[in-house]
């Protein structure tokens, strides 16, 4: 049975109590009214009770993408995603997520994987860390020299590790002792950028009342403020070490948070943005590679700084916590966050926040307007303008206990239910945004795991005007009874490609959040959670043709077939490849033909799954010179020329 939960303007939800001390507000205008809806699933005895035990199996895949690691560690981030993948001037990838073979994660650490225009290694794919010791959230990044470098929080004591590789793909790390460390302090959650040898890091602080545990500092009136440190030598020493940045006091916050926060770095420029459920939206610009910053305020907040005794009768919009910052060619910065609203009707110290708000915000600091790109009935696929999910998709455990009514729930963190953008622009105007949100449920139920909850896909906003104008964001992964979580992108287009990386499982929300030990009804999966990388020809975006979302797939009548590498390696002797994109389920052939067009070989793929594919050209026979490639689906064809040695 559906239930209609508040209305709210577009972004009806229910609002849920949860104790802080600080609140932000927005005067965005929502669009016009609609409805937020709820299938209530059935408990599984009279008592509510959840169930003991819970058993699922890997569904439907769609969408085809290339699998890069594994993890049974299943948070990638509380709130905004770090930087996790660069793709090189040649072309090669780096990509790095936290990883764990073991339940207990006591080896939780960096993983890593590397293509090098041919192939991701190591063959099978890496589920051990790269340091020496236990770590997470990292960011990763290439130095002046071309060594690649890591830099993940220290678990124990706070800090941070490097790990720094001998050259660009290297598989041998060396990993550094931690570096700034505090006394008494745990800095944790870092995210980093840099230019070079400069690299920049944010992070805050992890907060404990357990004894002999360090609590969180208060600097300049802020509990667990968010801090700046930058090193001018790769990490070597750090010139700048836990500073707050201007304007960062209790005259507009009250208290910091993990991962509330996101770092950009293009050349002498570097940006920084933060936001929370009661905090502005706040952005500061340095020129000068950090060593004075600007600070503006995106989203200002009437009741801010937030004290107790204020009331906020009005549900005013705010940031969810999740942020994200570019900046393009011009030196022009480019925001967006995910919205919530936020309720107090009393003055006792806890207030109420809307965890099914839904809608992506926009801003830049030419313009410095706000506006919605992206909310939940952009995939009302019923056209009902109803957004329907199960109301365990946005509910929390409740003091470790899963809420009444409920076999599970699966929020994560306190964010809203569409969160966690990361933008990837390139030199032409073209910005885009991933961002995830659970999918409503279709006929057939592929859309919720074996509990009822809707499943999350990865979705992608954009412009082709530097933001002016906004096309109707799509539904990027689709993949069928999978959860598909935490994306991360490189931050500037190459050759016409959106690459990022995401994490991937059967189970809606994660273990570490969402799993009652006394039911286990959110267990790790026995595969443990998957990460996957997408490559997307920002061509299909823009056309609208990824088929949910921007446009339906009745509207596609047949197969698209994007080249979206060189054959790699080219030349090559025996044996290369080539990735490639499809827009749905095709049959799939591939001819090669020499320069006076007569037909060497062809080979016939059978149906392939739309998506990433990988093909293989096999030249073993043929006499060195240059052959051409076709490769045909439907009835398009794309040729591309190869050299074999």
């Amino acid at each position: 049975m559906k239930k209609s939960l508040l209305i709210l303007g577009l972004l009806a939800a229910p609002f849920i109590t949860y104790a802080q001390t600080n609140v932000p507000s927005s005067e965005i205008s929502l669009p016009a009214s609609s409805e937020v809806a709820s299938d209530n699933a059935p408990t599984d005895n009279k008592s509510g009770a959840p169930k003991a035990e819970r058993k699922s199996s890997r569904g439907i895949i769609p969408y085809n993408f290339v699998k890069i690691g594994n993890t049974r560690y299943d948070l990638q981030t509380n709130a905004s995603m770090g930087r996790r993948i660069l793709v090189h001037a040649d072309g090669t990838i780096s990509a790095v997520w936290t990883t764990a073979n073991d339940d207990a994660f006591t080896n939780r650490g960096t993983g890593y994987n590397f293509y090098n225009n041919t192939t991701w290694f190591p063959a099978k794919t890496p589920t051990s860390r790269i340091e020496n010791s236990r770590t997470g959230w990292p960011s990763v990044g290439m130095l002046a020299n071309g060594q690649e470098y890591t830099i993940a929080h220290e678990s124990v004591n706070g800090g941070f590790i490097m790990a720094k590789n001998s050259s660009l793909g290297s598989s041998t790390w060396t990993t550094s002792a931690p570096v700034l460390q505090e006394t008494k302090r745990r800095p944790i959650w870092g995210r980093a950028a840099n230019n070079g040898d400069i690299i920049h890091l944010i992070y805050s602080y992890a907060d404990s009342a357990e004894a002999g545990e360090p609590r969180a500092p208060t600097i300049n009136g802020v509990f667990a403020p968010m801090v700046y440190s930058r090193s001018m030598d790769g990490g070597v020493t750090w010139d700048i070490q836990h500073i707050l940045l201007p304007g960062y006091d209790s005259s507009r916050i009250n208290s910091g948070g993990g991962d509330q926060y996101s770092i950009d770095v293009r050349d002498s420029i570097v940006a920084i943005i933060t936001g929370d459920l009661l905090e502005d939206v706040s952005v500061w610009k340095s020129t000068n590679n950090g060593t004075t910053f600007t600070k503006i305020i995106a989203d200002s907040f009437k009741y801010a700084p937030f004290r107790k005794q204020k009331l906020m009768l009005d549900t005013p919009i705010c940031s969810d916590g999740t942020v994200d910052i570019a900046i393009d060619a011009r030196g022009n910065l480019h925001a967006c966050w995910g919205l919530s609203r936020v309720l107090k009707l009393d003055t006792t110290t806890s207030f109420n926040f809307f965890p099914a708000t839904a809608a992506l915000v926009y801003w830049n600091d030419s313009s410095k307007q706000q506006k919605i790109v992206a909310n939940s009935l952009d995939f009302d696929f019923n056209s009902d303008t109803l957004f329907t999910v199960d109301r365990g998709t946005f509910n929390a455990l409740n003091g470790g206990t899963i809420p009444n009514g409920l076999t599970s729930v699966a929020r994560l963190g306190n964010t809203s239910l569409l969160h966690m953008p990361n933008i990837s622009l390139d030199d032409k105007g073209n910005i885009f945004v991933t961002f995830s949100l659970p999918m409503e449920d279709q006929p057939n139920g592929e859309n919720k795991d074996a509990s009822g909850l809707n499943l999350r896909d990865i979705c992608v906003a954009f412009t082709t005007d530097n933001g002016s104008t906004w096309g109707k964001p799509q539904n990027v992964t689709q993949r069928d009874q999978f959860e598909d979580e935490f994306a991360s992108v490189n931050r500037r287009i190459i050759n016409g490609i959106l690459n990022f990386t995401f994490q991937s499982d059967e189970i809606a929300g994660t273990n570490l959040q969402n799993n009652d030990k006394t039911a286990s009804n959110h267990p790790i999966p026995d595969n443990g959670n998957d990460i996957f990388y997408v490559a997307v020809p920002i061509q299909e975006i823009i056309s609208g043709s990824l088929g949910q979302g921007g446009t339906s797939v009745e509207e596609i009548t047949e197969a698209s077939i994007f080249v979206v590498s060189q054959n790699k390696p080219n030349p090559f002797i025996n044996n290369s490849e080539v990735l490639i994109w499809l827009t749905q389920n095709t049959d799939l052939s591939m001819q090669i033909t020499n320069i006076m067009g007569q037909v060497i070989s062809s080979e016939n793929f059978g149906e392939l799954q739309k998506g990433n594919q990988v093909l293989k050209i096999n030249a073993e026979g043929l006499s060195s010179g240059v052959y051409f490639y076709t490769i045909r689906a439907g009835n398009q064809s794309v040729t591309k020329k190869m050299i074999v040695d």
